[in-house]
């Protein structure tokens, strides 16, 4: 069950009165909507939700080694790119080893052998992130990836906008920022944090449950190369 910026707060507070020794006069609503925000982004980071990730097919320029499009504005970080794919395959390419000098590969058919991040002074790092070897690879790449909800750095949360993570969850985490920033009472931190892992784990019992497909060819080595 999802819930508002407020709402969260709203549970926080209550969370924060409940396991006693603080009483919650003394935390601001501005200070409960940054610590709501500061839950979020921690539980955004600790695991690729579904409800976060989605698939982009991407153009490679053929030239540079980089998206034709700017299509990678809401992925915050390197560790958020998931899987990447020869396009319309399943055919998972590696990120390129650190063992690997990219000026070495020559794409003899313009075959796509690995990607890595661009670097953060790069003119087309904040919407396409990606370097893709040998740079004269072509075709098209299929990328999954978790996007931020917010397009940064143009919007900022409200109070009433949305956050797609279990409701309780996100207020146990946003009790514990609250707790663990004042530092009054380590006691009542450590309960709300085993509130948070009891109920991820809870979380991720029920999404252990779905069935997983056997066949396919998710995780199995298609292409064996050398460079």
């Amino acid at each position: 069950m999802t819930a508002t910026i407020r709402q969260v707060v709203d549970d926080a507070l209550t969370c924060i009165g409940e396991v006693g020794g603080v009483g919650v006069e003394q935390f601001s609503e501005d200070r409960m909507f940054r610590d709501a925000i500061r839950a979020f982004n921690w539980l955004f980071k600790k695991r690729a939700w579904e409800q976060y990730r989605k698939w982009v097919t991407i153009t490679l320029d053929g030239t540079l080694g980089i998206s034709t499009t700017d299509a990678f504005e809401q992925v915050l970080d390197f560790e958020d790119f998931v899987s990447i794919r020869r396009g319309g395959t399943d055919a998972e390419i590696p990120i390129l080893p650190t063992r690997v000098n990219p000026n070495t590969l020559v794409a003899s058919n313009a075959r796509l052998l690995y990607w890595t991040s661009l670097y953060t002074t790069d003119a087309n790092y904040l919407k396409r992130k990606l370097q893709f070897y040998p740079k004269t690879s072509t075709g098209t790449v299929d990328v999954l990836a978790k996007f931020y909800p917010l397009v940064p750095p143009a919007l900022e949360w409200d109070w009433d906008d949305t956050m797609h993570l279990d409701r309780d969850l996100l207020a146990y985490a946003a009790a514990f920022m609250t707790l663990m920033g004042d530092d009054l009472n380590a006691g009542a931190a450590q309960v709300v944090r085993q509130m948070i892992d009891m109920k991820y784990k809870d979380i991720l019992d029920q999404l252990a449950k779905h069935p997983i497909p056997i066949s396919g060819q998710a995780g199995i080595p298609q292409d064996w190369f050398t460079v």
